[in-house]
């Protein structure tokens, strides 16, 4: 279980939901937003947003030359960079969040783990309020059947050391990074299992393997609509997503949008993150 309690934010969140986007401009905004409220005095921002075509998203110091960009190209998959670390994932039918903390935000002070674990806090209690009896989980140290490294490129067969699961199974993949004087969390909230396409993107394994992989990942991961009766649609989810934050923060949020300096920042910054697109 998660314990402690976040102290209130002295101001309002900003909530942004930013609807279905090409891969490429989302990771922009994101990066956009956290050099802006860097720099410049502005609230704790959460945005979700959906992807507008299934796109494989790397992290910033992974390779490229992981993932079959002919094969992407063939299915109609686009490729991008995120401006955080971390693994290979397939971004299709999910809700996704993005965290950017502003130096003037009580939790900033945080460390990694930190403020991973208080927005954790706000995810479980989201999905908690959905039924879905999710829990913050000691992680898996080994895959089985596989060498050490040999999934290396993929975001859900590789953890830290706690996440947000149920009964061992990854619900939500998320990864940080301080940037420019500001804080982004982002993370991928699995409604269905379309992420375990990404297996067939893997570049230099024969097919056998990646059926292999995509077994694994089967095993290792759940969405919320295999837990629930009834399908969660993705504006249900983002509702939770904002109760979750605001009763367990204690903070209020007000709508917005990306201000016209994060736009312009975003559109400078779109090609960097675009490796593929259809």
């Amino acid at each position: 279980m998660i314990s402690g309690t976040a102290a209130a934010e002295s101001s309002p969140w900003r909530f942004i939901d930013s609807g279905p986007l090409p891969g490429a401009t989302n990771m922009a905004a994101d990066m956009a937003i956290t050099q802006v409220l860097g720099r410049e005095p502005a609230p704790p921002t959460l945005r979700v947003y959906q992807w507008s075509r299934p796109t494989i998203s790397l992290g910033y110091h992974q390779s490229e030359k992981d993932i079959d960009l002919l094969r992407c190209s063939q299915d109609g998959i686009d490729v991008v960079y995120r401006p955080t670390g971390g693994r290979a994932i397939l971004h299709d039918n999910e809700v996704t969040y993005a965290v950017i903390l502003p130096p003037s935000s009580s939790f900033f002070a945080l460390d990694i783990f930190g403020v991973y674990e208080f927005i954790s806090r706000c995810l479980v209690h989201a999905l908690q309020s959905l039924n879905i009896d999710a829990d913050f989980e000691r992680a898996k140290k080994t895959p089985d059947g596989f060498s050490r490294g040999e999934l290396s490129t993929l975001c859900y067969a590789s953890s830290i050391q706690y996440e947000i699961a149920i009964q061992g199974r990854k619900l939500v993949g998320s990864a940080q990074r301080r940037i420019h004087n500001s804080v982004l969390q982002h993370g991928s909230i699995l409604l269905g299992d379309e992420h375990l396409a990404v297996a067939h993107y893997l570049a230099g394994h024969d097919d056998q393997w990646r059926h292999r992989v995509h077994q694994y990942l089967k095993k290792q991961t759940v969405s919320i609509n295999q837990l629930t009766r009834t399908p969660v649609t993705r504006q249900q989810m983002i509702a939770a997503l904002r109760q979750g934050f605001a009763e367990e923060l204690r903070i209020s949020f007000t709508d917005g949008q990306l201000s016209n300096e994060e736009m312009k920042q975003s559109e400078l910054l779109r090609s960097k993150f675009a490796i593929l697109e259809n």
